[in-house]
């Protein structure tokens, strides 16, 4: 059944488009990864050219696609950045570029939502938190201040959904995409009239959700041109870059968690409960795999970004791939004691989401002093990024026990998963290929939608040469100590990040 049968999978986000085609088997045969990044201004503002995601799906599809018939191309399956706010003409051209995820222009609508309907009745419908990454206020501040656009809008893309569009003509969203928007009904599965009612936006303008593994057709002439690809392929309905690793890691059970270190990184665990965090500060979503799974989870908006930043600042290794990472990683923690000889590292380069929704908030290396080296810096990084989704952590736990839990993305390597499972008093497993680990949770709902995988208990076929890591006990004493101090900082900075980010 396996012989000359493949799945590309590409995985489309902010900072970069990753493509992966899997033989069925489970076997990665290719990768590629694309970089870019978003334009931005020093207004808060962010945005995207959905020609960008375009031209890098393409050029992936042309990479990986080198000595492969595309005839062998069983299927394809997307992931893609969640959030944002694309809007496209009845002719599904992009009326302007897509507000991206980081995007802080909507601060009166942010306003506006909190006195309208507040941030209990929000949480407790769409099971997300009030913050500018949603399309809600994104949408809200395109209507205020560009109503020719808005008027002119017959709907309202995410990335996905878009390069899907392009691909087949299909134009619809899947549930862990319309779950982003903050326009969605959590447990009603549809589109919350409450919320549409009190904004007055128009539910014609919001795309038909369809359930995870439709299949949406196969390719147009034109798209089976650009790409490369057969037109008698596949396109099977994917999901969020934040849900798709949720798959590839294998979260089947109530407990089952991961940890996704991407340019923004989260804690993502699986639960049957519809119990929402009382501080609403931990957002729920809906899972997809089945209707009574859901997901509770927190992000960290600068989680790679900070080594990212770390090395472009301070090393002249910029653009290490996935593999020279870790080994940089490993490197500079070898030659700093755990604790980073009491260095703390705020690590909110970009603001910060879950748990404090505050985007003033700052980055801060505190207890600096000449004592401290270059390893010092990088792993109190490390460090810092680790205690920050602890304190997520620490408010999933009371909704459900933590259970198995697994290490991805693509600054995964042992030394932080050390650090992970020491900060978080947990064990936790990685394997090879995860820097790929939306790419494999694609291709796992490809096969399972045609029919060559039975469900998504075959993703074990994808997980090779687990490396497991148990915390260590002189290590967790030491992070016990540091951890309350970690969290005064947050509190003690957060009125002064917010007066320098109003100079």
């Amino acid at each position: 059944m396996f012989e000359q049968s493949y799945i590309l999978t590409q995985d489309i986000g902010l900072f970069s488009c990753k493509a992966a085609l899997f033989h069925t088997d489970g076997t990665l045969i290719k990768s590629n990864v694309v970089h870019y990044r978003p334009d931005s201004n020093d207004e808060g503002w962010a945005w995207q050219s959905p020609e960008l995601w375009w031209k890098a799906f393409c050029q992936n599809c042309h990479t990986l696609l080198a000595g492969i018939s595309p005839a062998d191309v069983k299927g394809i399956c997307l992931c893609g950045q969640m959030m944002g706010c694309l809007p496209v003409d009845r002719s599904v051209k992009p009326l302007c570029d897509s507000i991206t995820w980081d995007d802080q222009r909507s601060v009166h609508e942010l306003q506006l939502i909190r006195k309208t309907l507040g941030n209990e009745t929000i949480h407790r419908i769409t099971g997300t938190c009030i913050g500018h990454s949603f399309a809600l206020p994104q949408v809200l501040w395109l209507r205020a201040n560009q109503p020719e656009i808005y008027e002119n809008t017959y709907k309202i893309l995410t990335c996905k959904d878009y390069i899907n569009y392009r691909l087949t003509g299909a134009l619809c969203t899947d549930e862990s995409s319309a779950g982003f928007t903050q326009m969605y009904d959590l447990y009603g599965h549809c589109w919350s009239k409450t919320i549409l009612d009190a904004f007055s936006i128009d539910e014609n303008k919001l795309c038909e959700v369809v359930p995870l593994g439709s299949i949406l057709g196969t390719l147009t002439a034109e798209a089976a041109e650009q790409t490369g690809l057969s037109p008698h392929t596949r396109v099977v309905q994917g999901l969020g870059d934040g849900r798709a690793p949720a798959i590839g890691c294998g979260l089947l059970s109530p407990g089952d968690a991961y940890i996704n270190l991407g340019s923004c990184s989260w804690i993502s665990q699986c639960t049957r409960s519809h119990t929402l965090d009382p501080a609403h500060s931990i957002t729920k979503a809906s899972y997809g795999i089945a209707p009574e799974l859901y997901v509770n989870g927190g992000t960290t908006l600068a989680g790679r970004y900070c080594i990212d930043w770390f090395i472009n600042t301070f090393s002249s290794r910029e653009g290490l791939s996935a593999a020279s990472l870790s080994s940089f990683l490993d490197e500079q923690v070898s030659n700093s004691p755990v604790g980073s000889r009491g260095l703390v590292f705020m690590p909110y380069l970009r603001g910060e989401r879950a748990p404090w929704w505050n985007s003033s908030a700052g980055g801060a290396f505190i207890g600096l002093s000449s004592r401290h080296t270059r390893p010092d810096l990088c792993r109190s990084i490390l460090e810092g990024v680790a205690f920050q989704l602890s304190q997520m952590k620490d408010r999933i736990a009371p909704l459900e026990p933590f259970g198995r839990v697994w290490l991805a993305g693509s600054a995964a390597s042992p030394a932080w998963q050390q650090i992970f499972s020491d900060v978080l008093e947990l064990e936790i497993t990685s394997f090879d290929n995860s820097a790929f680990i939306g790419c494999i949770g694609c291709a796992l709902v490809c096969g399972v939608a045609l029919g060559d995988y039975k469900d998504y208990t075959e993703v074990a076929r994808f997980q090779r040469n687990p490396l497991i890591t148990r915390p260590i006990e002189k290590n967790v004493k030491l992070y016990q100590e540091m951890f309350p101090t970690f969290e005064d900082c947050c509190c003690a900075l957060a009125d002064i990040s917010r007066h320098l980010c109003q100079l």
